[in-house]
């Protein structure tokens, strides 16, 4: 990504005399024309990068211009450490790896032991459970075209199981929710779009790059997730207790003597919630309101013809 790379950039400068713009564009797999936008972010975040010509030219930060290790305790260092394996969990990136190992060397000595048991007190794990639903080799191919500007191109599989080729311009990788998704200008529809990743499949680099557009608030473009909530009523069985407190953190519950749960709280109209409370099966009953009710009772019935009596 493209911070970690601007990262890498700044230590690899300060701790080399001088770097051609090719060797950083061969080291990081982007293109040479990246690498000098990346230079012009540097030298307009105020970190001086002079470029010279000749046998022994290239990239190089003045002597006179330092980070003062001051700037990050050993402390700072281990947190962004422990932070940054969490999310190399989810991602798989060499360019974080490379990153983190930086990060380390920057550390005093002493502290290079200390940080292995740190990361047994402060763990960042980001990963979902169970396997990762996105290919890595998609996520590559994606980060890529988002980090270099270029056209994407691939096979898309809407919610509805519609399969579409689709050529876009990628602005934003997001990840949200323990999944991988894609911010892009779909030429196909002319406009924005929320692409998941792990829908995605036959994704290239496409001819051609393209210039940002102006996409707004992102999280605008989840707010189709969020539908009108109602209140609900729900009883449960004291078998799963733990499970409803853990799953309804911000219900009312009321425990009665006979060990029932009897939870209030505010949930959405949506099918999934159907699904997740059927998962309780019969430890869980539906009070109010009385459509959830009868939509629970047609599932059961359907379930019931599919089984057989």
């Amino acid at each position: 990504m493209k911070i970690e790379r601007l990262l890498a950039i700044i230590v690899l400068l300060l701790n080399r005399r001088r770097i051609t713009a090719k060797e950083l564009a061969e080291r990081f797999e982007v293109s040479i024309r990246t690498i000098y936008r990346d230079i012009a972010s540097l030298n307009g975040a105020g970190i001086p990068i002079i470029s010279s010509q000749g046998h022994e030219g290239g990239l190089a930060i003045p002597e006179s211009f330092k980070l003062s290790r001051q700037l990050l305790t050993p402390r700072d260092l281990e947190s962004m450490i422990s932070t940054l394996q969490g999310v190399n969990q989810a991602m798989g990136h060499k360019d974080l790896q490379r990153i983190i190992e930086m990060l380390v060397s920057l550390l005093p000595k002493d502290d290079e032991v200390r940080i292995s048991s740190r990361h047994r007190s402060f763990v960042v794990d980001l990963t979902p459970w169970g396997p990762a639903e996105t290919p890595n080799q998609t996520l590559q191919v994606v980060q890529r075209a988002v980090d270099d500007a270029r056209l994407l191109s691939f096979s898309y599989n809407d919610a509805s199981g519609r399969s579409t080729s689709r050529t876009v311009e990628p602005h934003t990788l997001i990840y949200k929710g323990y999944a991988w998704y894609l911010l892009a200008y779909c030429r196909l529809r002319s406009d924005f779009r929320i692409f998941r990743l792990s829908r995605i499949s036959a994704s290239r680099l496409a001819d051609g790059s393209f210039l940002r557009r102006d996409s707004g608030d992102i999280h605008r473009f989840f707010q189709f997730d969020c539908l009108p909530s109602q209140p609900v009523i729900l009883r449960f069985s004291p078998t799963v207790r733990t499970k409803v407190e853990d799953s309804f953190p911000g219900a009312e519950l009321m425990y009665g003597e006979d060990g029932f749960i009897t939870a209030r709280l505010e949930l959405p109209d949506d099918p999934w919630i159907f699904a997740f409370i059927l998962g309780f099966g019969a430890d869980a009953e539906i009070l109010a309101p009385a459509s959830w009710r009868q939509a629970v009772k047609e599932n059961l019935a359907g379930m019931k013809n599919l089984y057989g009596t």
